[in-house]
């Protein structure tokens, strides 16, 4: 029985030790799992088996293995569920500090048959000045990252899939809200630790 005073309670993945989730074990779950306190919405599998969301888990589940039983890189992964899904454009955000790697993924993504749409964080060549940004050496020119416009001109493409290299931290969330199409992190930025963020977790 749900205790209704645990229903706000911190979820209880913060603290569980079990990971009884994996085995179907629901008497082993913290008090204050979501499984227990919220099931109408933690175990709602309805949804699931509607058509689209339905194709969807069935490529996202195929995507991680090759028939093999070899694994797929992100990238594999990604060229995997596109075709999967039926998807034909695949639109690239990118760092401009990331372009060689974009433009690889780009011919990567040609050569197995989809369209590339390509767009730099600083299109437009916008002057911090003119978004209201302090710069390092006021009398030099200093382009500013252009979120808004990556999405604009990649929704303009009418992309049917967005993959993310290396937006900064906040750019991203103004990129994502302004995308048509869905959005998938390829490469997270993390300046200190080359891009790989679970390293200061471990």
């Amino acid at each position: 029985m749900t205790d209704p005073d645990l229903a706000d309670k911190p979820f209880g993945c913060a603290v569980c030790a079990t990971q009884a989730c994996l085995r179907g074990e629901i008497g082993r779950m913290p008090t204050t799992c979501p499984t227990r306190t919220l099931p109408g919405i933690a175990r709602e599998a309805k949804p699931y088996l509607e058509e689209k969301l339905h194709a969807e888990m069935l490529v996202a589940d195929a995507a991680p293995f090759t028939p093999e039983g070899r694994l797929r890189s992100r990238v594999e992964e990604l060229a995997f569920y596109a075709k999967g899904m039926g998807m034909k454009r695949i639109g690239v955000a990118f760092c401009v500090s990331m372009t060689k790697e974009a433009q690889r993924l780009g011919r990567l993504l040609r050569d197995e048959g989809f369209e590339a749409e390509l767009v730099c964080c600083r299109v437009g060549s916008i002057d911090y000045d003119e978004v209201g940004l302090q710069k390092a050496h006021p009398d030099r020119f200093a382009a500013s990252c252009n979120p808004l416009a990556q999405a604009r001109l990649l929704n303009e493409r009418k992309v049917d899939l967005i993959a993310m290299m290396g937006l900064c931290i906040g750019h991203d969330l103004i990129f994502q809200r302004e995308c048509d199409a869905p959005v998938t992190t390829l490469v997270v930025k993390d300046r200190a630790l080359d891009h790989s963020p679970i390293e200061a977790l471990r």
